[in-house]
């Protein structure tokens, strides 16, 4: 079974500010609450009572901020532009979508937009920046989850999801936002 997955990696403790991020993002927050495990994260992420709201998922671990994102729509949005400034970190983010073949990585350093690449089904469709230089000896013609996973382990972002820990459940109302 394929990824099916998109996550925000956010250098630095930003936790108390995800809400803040989110309404940014054009999403109304309806509720936010947290949850200590695994089990009940992956539970809330299938929040989505009709068509209009939906959850995400946000939590602190290994010197980064993470955000869930099973809609795979947080990395379109200009907003982390904004925030790379005004934390003066770096900001990384990533696809992975086994049934279309979709895997891409999207890097924000200090208000700068580093990278965005994507491939899918083999082919890479957007190739904008220099190469970083953990993306050694990658393929994006050939690349899988794991490759991806490996950059973010690369970077210093690890991907360790459902460990139990605390995780910020925000559940929100898309009702309003334009179509990307």
């Amino acid at each position: 079974m394929s990824l099916h997955i998109s996550l925000v990696s956010i250098q630095g403790n930003h936790l108390s500010e995800i809400a803040g991020v989110l309404e940014d993002c054009e999403y109304i927050v309806e509720d936010s609450f947290t949850v200590k495990s695994g089990d009940q994260v992956s539970e809330e992420l299938g929040w989505n009572p009709d068509r209009n709201r939906v959850a995400k998922a946000a939590y602190f671990a290994h010197g980064w901020t993470y955000i869930i994102d099973p809609e795979l729509v947080l990395l379109i949005n200009d907003v982390w532009l904004k925030y790379s400034r005004k934390w003066n970190n770096r900001i990384f983010g990533w696809i992975c979508e086994g049934v279309s073949g979709t895997y891409g990585i999207t890097v924000f350093d200090s208000g700068n937009k580093r990278r965005v690449v994507v491939s899918v089904d083999g082919e890479v469709v957007t190739d904008e920046g220099k190469p970083l230089k953990e993306e050694t000896d990658l393929d994006w013609n050939d690349v899988w989850e794991t490759d991806i996973l490996g950059l973010a382990k690369r970077i210093g972002a690890v991907y360790d999801f459902p460990a139990d820990r605390d995780y910020q459940i925000i559940h929100l109302d898309e009702s309003q936002m334009s179509a990307p």
